[in-house]
């Protein structure tokens, strides 16, 4: 989008520091191990992750890139190291109007216009020793799950214009790395979000072909994707709009056979929209494994 050549070389820099002090990573961490619920009513971010390992990598985290203290809510949400399964029930007849359809269509294509430059991401060789089945998460502290996130949080704090934080997630490994604007929420019902972004990896058999077609909007509709041969051959971008709209951007890895998927999932609330963010963790992304 136009907004990018406003910030130019937002992730050239060594983006070592969050913008925001963590707590101190041995301070117990309850409820921050949960995994985003896959369902209907999230969006394709939240649902790419269903399928994919998550992808980072870089030197290990400083405390100062350790998450902003979490708002307290009344419930611990579930601890688990189990991955979240991708729902495909068989589709019911959408009651959304056909006009949005299309219109919805057409916000596809005008973002995967916006993709029109070539994007080469080679997972670091040190992911291997936990492909294929992803890095166990949850893990020994927030630091070590964090270790192997790469670092975008202040980037896309200039970009997005709200302060961002690493949220949760690990790479490789079945949900990805998360990040979403301060205060950070955890318990039953905390995706209220205006940003969700997420960074995932899987290197376990998984194509792009196999992923896509797979997921629904509107009670029933097919979230439409469209190829992007510009980025990648094979890349495909997805567009999913529900309570929110989120755009996941998948392409192969150039080193093995893996597949990267990032993510994009803004509410209406957001200042910018979706496609924006995307594009903004896309040249992040880019710049720390490109």
């Amino acid at each position: 989008m136009d907004e990018r050549d406003d910030e130019p070389g937002l992730f050239g820099l060594d983006g070592r520091r969050d913008p925001v002090d963590g707590p101190d990573v041995t301070e117990p961490r309850p409820g921050r191990r949960r995994w985003l619920p896959i369902g209907a009513g999230l969006g394709a971010a939240a649902v790419a992750v269903a399928l994919v390992v998550a992808a980072t990598g870089g030197e290990p985290s400083d405390a100062d890139e350790a998450p902003a203290a979490a708002t307290p809510t009344t419930a611990t949400a579930p601890r688990t190291t189990e991955p979240p399964v991708a729902t495909t029930a068989t589709p019911a007849a959408s009651t959304v109007p056909a006009a949005v359809l299309v219109q919805e269509r057409a916000e596809l294509a005008e973002t995967a216009a916006l993709l029109d430059s070539a994007v080469t991401l080679s997972s670091p060789a040190q992911w291997d020793q936990w492909l294929p089945a992803g890095k166990p998460y949850p893990g020994e502290s927030t630091e070590e799950e964090m270790a192997t996130c790469p670092r975008l949080a202040a980037g896309l704090s200039a970009a997005l214009g709200v302060q961002m934080s690493y949220w949760i997630g690990t790479l490789p490994g079945a949900g990805g790395c998360t990040w979403v604007p301060i205060p950070l929420q955890y318990g039953p019902d905390p995706y209220n979000y205006a940003y969700v972004l997420r960074v995932a990896y899987v290197a376990d058999g998984t194509t792009i072909e196999s992923w896509r077609h797979q997921f629904y909007e509107h009670q029933g509709a097919i979230c439409p994707d469209v190829d992007v041969p510009a980025v990648a051959p094979g890349a495909v971008l997805l567009r999913c709009a529900n309570d929110n709209t989120s755009y996941t951007l998948a392409l192969p890895d150039q080193r093995r056979d893996g597949v990267w998927f990032l993510s994009a999932d803004t509410r209406s609330n957001a200042a910018h929209p979706a496609s924006y963010a995307l594009t903004t963790l896309v040249d992040g992304v880019a710049a720390a494994y490109g």
